[in-house]
């Protein structure tokens, strides 16, 4: 903890007599790093720092001080070769230049800058990319001047729509007129096929133009039963991306990897001297880990993520189940699902922070807080354009986890989380499995494909390690955007002595598959949980649901719904199970009876 507050009274002078008193004494080793000028050479001080951050880590591995290590980050980008490997058994502050109250002055990119662009057509911008061209690098994600481009589509905005399911319901389907051809690179098009809270994203096995038909290799879906094509909507959406016959509106590119050439179409005020463009290398920045006979002391301050890659999937093939767990062809054909590791994977830690970071322009998830962590904050950080899901707390199965290794402790408060699910839309902003005492407040959550906060990992009412979390005061607006059966909050399983409350939620729009989108969904097993003083508006569909759920308590919220729209919902559970009360819609009328629960 003495380093943490070090680690801060760096920057900015917080604490005054207590971090003199506190720090006493107190002499972590530091070691300096510039990517400007730096040797692995150098004694690491700064002025003459090192290059790499790795090496300054390995040395803070070797040194063994009583009081733990820094690692200072000049200003400016470090580019990696390969994921900083954390294996400091005494307590680590990595800290980039720069003060609190403003943006990371020092960036980790997994990524590789591109140049060389010339223009070969108006509007339209190649360079040559050797090393894609020899096999050795593809990506999926570019950055050009800071912004996500668009990986070539059809159509470029909106959907398709399926005529027809196939008769099998699973491997193929019937298109519209005009939609589709069998384009001269088919080998490259990969099928974005939405369900009602995931996608498929999978190659094209044929086109049949005669008959309208699209083939994939392996199906659409996941192996749950009701995965199948129409089982949601008889006219599901999809679209297509990855062809050069795409590529005709401004922000989109094209990687043809067979020549190793990349092409981009420009927007406007741009122009082939002036992009900055960046492609990433790397599916990982940053793995700590320890074990839990001797867990690691962690603190990140002060930082900026940027530029992880997805994860290469088995035959270009992902059945995302939901919040960004997916099966694959050849992996568990059972309800074991997994996501990813994220780009920054902390496991087996025990006093973790994260202190003005931004974790932006990533390929699939953010930040996990997995197993065996406990007593972490993540504060006053940034999470958006993030591919999967941005933050992650806890784990997906708990029946292995020793009780001491359940992750417990953590609090996420004060930052902003946007723009997640880029890529699998079914991720959400901030996503908590198993985890006890897990506190998220103060966070403004928005714009995203799914839902915002997701608190829960089991779908039934039996006892887990999950209890005492809390979800309080946060903004969370503008989630749900594309697909559906979720909410701004939304839970799982009993979580005894658990709390939702403070928290304002809104704009909410009308579901676009078959599920309702709510301002909460408390979905199977949910039980154990106080939903009171929070306010939710402007939502298409009822402000709270139901599904499947056991006895909670529901008072003193402001649940505004358009007229004829109830405030709650009550799917497959039965209303005595929620004891409501108190509750106000938008002309103060109070409603609510007391029920099951006292």
């Amino acid at each position: 903890m003495r380093l943490i507050i070090l680690a801060l009274a760096l920057g900015v002078c917080l604490f005054g007599s207590i971090a003199e008193e506190t720090l006493a004494d107190f002499t972590p080793d530091t070691y300096y790093v510039s990517p400007q000028g730096g040797s692995d050479t150098n004694p690491a001080t700064r002025e003459r720092p090192l290059a790499t951050i790795q090496k300054a880590l390995d040395l803070a591995s070797q040194s063994g001080s009583k009081d733990g290590s820094i690692v200072y980050l000049q200003r400016g980008t470090y580019f990696l070769t390969e994921p900083l490997r954390v294996n400091v058994t005494n307590e680590l502050c990595i800290r980039g230049e720069g003060s609190y109250d403003r943006p990371p002055e020092a960036t980790i990119s997994g990524g590789r800058v591109i140049t060389g662009f010339t223009e070969i057509e108006p509007g339209l911008v190649v360079a040559d990319v050797p090393e894609v061209k020899a096999g050795n690098w593809d990506f999926r994600d570019l950055y050009v001047n800071d912004h996500r481009a668009i990986r070539a589509r059809e159509p470029n905005t909106g959907y398709f729509r399926v005529e027809k399911a196939g008769e099998d319901r699973r491997t193929n389907f019937i298109y519209n007129e005009g939609d589709l051809k069998k384009w001269k690179d088919l080998e490259n098009v990969e099928l974005v096929f939405l369900h009602d809270w995931s996608i498929t994203r999978c190659p094209i096995k044929e086109i049949d133009e005669a008959e309208r038909r699209l083939t994939v290799p392996h199906q659409i879906g996941c192996h749950l039963d009701f995965f199948t094509i129409d089982n949601w909507e008889p006219h599901p959406r999809y679209f297509v991306e990855n062809s050069i016959e795409f590529l005709d509106a401004p922000g989109e590119w094209f990687l043809d990897t067979k020549e190793g050439k990349l092409f981009y179409r420009l927007k406007e005020g741009e122009s082939a001297d002036t992009l900055e463009v960046i492609a990433p290398v790397l599916t990982q920045l940053l793995v700590a880990e320890g074990t839990a006979e001797q867990k690691i002391e962690l603190s990140l301050h002060c930082i900026r993520f940027a530029h992880s890659a997805y994860f290469p999937k088995p035959e270009n093939t992902v059945w995302e189940t939901q919040a960004a767990a997916f099966m694959t062809p050849g992996g568990p054909q059972s309800s074991q699902f997994l996501p990813s590791p994220a780009a920054v994977q902390i496991e087996f830690a025990d006093l973790v922070s994260v202190v003005n970071c931004a974790f932006e322009h990533l390929g699939e998830n953010g930040l996990w807080i997995s197993r065996g962590s406990s007593r972490g904050f993540i504060s006053y950080s940034r999470f958006r354009d993030i591919g999967a899901n941005a933050i992650m707390i806890g784990t997906h199965h708990h029946e292995n986890i020793a009780d001491e290794n359940i992750v417990e402790n953590i609090t996420v408060q004060g930052t902003l989380v946007e723009k997640a699910g880029e890529t699998l839309y079914g991720a959400v902003g901030i996503w908590v499995g198993f985890g006890r005492n897990i506190d998220i407040h103060d966070n403004i959550v928005r714009r995203l494909p799914y839902g915002g906060i997701s608190l829960g990992w089991q779908w039934n009412p039996d006892p887990t390690p999950a209890r005492d979390n809390k979800i309080r005061n946060n903004l969370i607006y503008d989630c749900i955007q594309i697909l559906s059966d979720s909410g701004g909050i939304y839970t799982l399983g009993y979580q005894p002595n658990s709390l939702i409350e403070g928290n304002v939620i809104h704009s909410i729009p009308r579901a676009q598959g078959n599920a309702e989108s709510n301002g909460m969904f408390l979905d199977e097993g949910t039980q154990g949980f106080i939903i009171r003083n929070n306010r939710v508006f402007n939502t298409e569909q009822s402000s709270l649901r139901f599904h499947r759920a056991g006895t909670n308590i529901v008072r003193e919220n402001i649940l505004l719904n358009r007229p004829g729209v109830p405030m709650i919902r009550f799917n497959s559970t039965p209303e005595r199970n929620i004891d409501h009360l108190l509750n106000r819609d938008m002309d103060g009328n109070v409603y609510g009876s007391a029920s099951a629960v006292r």
